[in-house]
């Protein structure tokens, strides 16, 4: 999950404990394109199947929507190989997200803000051009996990300055006693103002894949420092430059029923199969 990505992107957690509500709530904030299709997705959710990444350690598309080059959309799936209450216990630590995810100054509960499974948080990022001011934003958030070896993170803009639309969702599901599938969507907007779009995209594919490197790497060596994890995640990234390049070359259309709730269910998004236990 977000930040070089200029938008969160993953941002989630912060209750350690099972929820009481579902996930399906409506959180407060603006409301977007993508704000039903991601209620859809999770409506008509089942469980996952261990999707294996076709290279590297995250599997990502990139979704563009159409008339909007720099609406930014992603889809990530990761194998975690660590038990799900230790991929949650990364996702939960927001005093470390900073070093999680590149580029973000400062991010915090605000106070007040936390009822049971729902809280908002304050982020500041730096632009991905040196010569703008930092882009400052607050996001809702709504944590769901009443289903057994599952855990969802559901994140909605609450307000911002340049960040006009950003909705996203992380699902987390026990895969085996010691595995985990992270799957992640990510839709976001702005006023970008000189930045072309396809550096948008650029930086927010960047982020996007070393933030989720980064709860991927410290889920799986929780003794290793934050510094030394933002390094290899650093690493990891570079390393896969070209694939991220031809994720934007290669970007598919959102859904359709992102754009349109009323259409038909997301086939899609359906698992049909059970982890093995």
């Amino acid at each position: 999950m977000k930040i070089s990505r200029i938008a969160p992107a993953l941002l989630v957690a912060f209750v350690s404990c099972a929820s009481a509500q579902p996930a399906m709530g409506r959180l407060e904030g603006i409301e977007s394109a993508y704000t039903e299709y991601l209620a859809q997705v999770l409506e008509h959710w089942a469980w996952a199947h261990a999707e294996a990444p076709e290279a590297g350690p995250v599997a990502i598309t990139c979704l563009a929507t159409a008339h909007a080059d720099g609406y930014i959309g992603m889809r990530q799936v990761a194998n975690i190989h660590a038990p799900l209450s230790v991929v949650e216990s990364v996702l939960d630590d927001i005093d470390h997200f900073k070093d999680l995810f590149p580029d973000t100054v400062d991010v915090h509960v605000l106070p007040g803000t936390q009822a049971g499974p729902r809280f908002a948080t304050a982020w500041v990022q730096r632009a991905p051009i040196f010569f703008m001011p930092d882009i400052n934003y607050e996001m809702s958030h709504l944590v769901d996990k009443t289903t057994p070896e599952r855990a969802v993170y559901r994140y909605k803009l609450r307000r911002g300055d340049r960040l006009i639309a950003s909705d996203g969702l992380v699902i987390l599901e026990a895969t085996g006693r010691a595995t985990t599938q992270f799957t992640e969507y990510d839709f976001f907007n702005g006023h970008w103002g000189p930045i072309p779009a396809w550096i948008v995209w650029r930086e927010s594919l960047r982020g996007a894949f070393h933030s989720d490197l980064a709860i991927k790497l410290k889920a799986e060596n929780p003794a290793w420092s934050y510094a030394r994890i933002a390094a290899e995640a650093k690493r990891l990234t570079s390393a896969q430059s070209d694939r991220l390049k031809r994720c934007f070359a290669e970007r598919q259309t959102a859904p359709r029923e992102a754009v349109e709730p009323q259409g038909t269910a997301l086939r899609h998004e359906v698992r049909t199969q059970a982890p093995d236990r």
